[in-house]
């Protein structure tokens, strides 16, 4: 992703190393300009339980080779029994047909919302999870107050028509309910598949944090963002290579949502300095965190 993220972004075409990254993690090439990568995960304190299961499983689903990315958005748990576990990979499975390299789609998992009205007087809607920050939209009209548990919502929808058929089933609900009367609204989290722009690694790649991860907090962003330029900074001093760059990844639900950008903004700049590029892959696509002070191709033209 990142090698074709540069190459719209400098018109120009890198690709894969077939030597040894090392000391990098991972290692481009343009026109024998060495690009060393240093690969660098915003979250702590282990993996997504059931990360590996899931590729195992999905990988004998994926029949023309391609390689394809499945993003848990944060706070996100994968199913670990029967039949849910089934009823998933089929629903991954499906959704990943018909993906072109470079692709990413949305697909629908099922979830259950809970409404309860706790009073007659008000208009009011309190909400916890995933539905939160629409808590305006969902009190305008109502009649009465009422607590909405979205927890099961971990990823809203990218089009605002679908987040509108949110909001209207919620509505319709709280328009029937009682005082101390309790609803459950069937309705789906919003999750997100893409196919990588080349096919390889063949399979499923599952990027996700441990569900207790705060993609919110700060602080939980900045220490591991400063470990990670440490480490890029000395690959680049032991390693050789015209171009540095640390790729970040982030578990979003949104890219817009990182919080990357405003960490590195609080750093010294000579933390960063001897970087050339900063980027960040989360929700499918490729996000510029440090913008290049110069280019080792700049001289070659617009060639790719």
């Amino acid at each position: 992703m990142l090698a074709a993220w540069m190459g719209e972004r400098f018109f120009r075409t890198f690709q894969t190393a077939d030597e040894a990254p090392d000391p990098f993690d991972a290692l481009l090439t343009r026109r024998g300009r060495r690009v060393g990568v240093t690969i660098g995960p915003l979250w702590e304190d282990g993996d997504l339980p059931g990360r590996e299961q899931i590729e195992r499983l999905l990988a004998g689903d994926i029949e023309d080779g391609g390689g394809y990315v499945l993003w848990a958005p944060p706070g996100a748990a994968l199913p670990a029994d029967e039949p849910q576990l089934s009823e998933f990979r089929l629903l991954i499975a499906n959704g990943l047909k018909g993906l072109a390299p470079g692709e990413r789609r949305e697909l629908r998992i099922p979830a259950r919302l809970r409404l309860a009205k706790v009073d007659a007087a008000g208009s009011y809607v309190s909400v916890a999870g995933g539905m939160s920050q629409l808590w305006t939209s969902l009190s305008e009209g109502v009649d009465g107050a009422f607590h909405l548990d979205s927890t099961a919502i971990r990823r809203l929808p990218e089009e605002q028509a679908e987040v509108e058929i949110l909001i209207s089933r919620v509505r319709d609900h709280a328009a029937a309910l009682a005082i101390e009367e309790l609803a459950e609204i069937a309705v789906h989290d919003y999750w997100l598949v893409s196919r990588l722009p080349a096919d390889q690694p063949p399979g499923l790649t599952v990027v996700g944090a441990p569900p207790g991860f705060d993609a919110a907090d700060g602080a939980a962003i900045r220490r591991p963002l400063r470990r990670h330029v440490q480490r890029a900074s000395e690959q680049r001093q032991a390693g050789e290579c015209e171009f540095a760059v640390l790729l970040l990844i982030a578990p979003l639900a949104h890219i817009e949502q990182e919080k990357a950008t405003a960490a590195l903004r609080g750093m010294s700049p000579t933390d960063y300095g001897s970087l050339d590029l900063i980027a960040l892959v989360g929700d499918g696509r490729v996000r510029e965190v440090l913008q290049p002070r110069s280019l080792p191709w700049a001289s070659e033209g617009r060639a790719i």
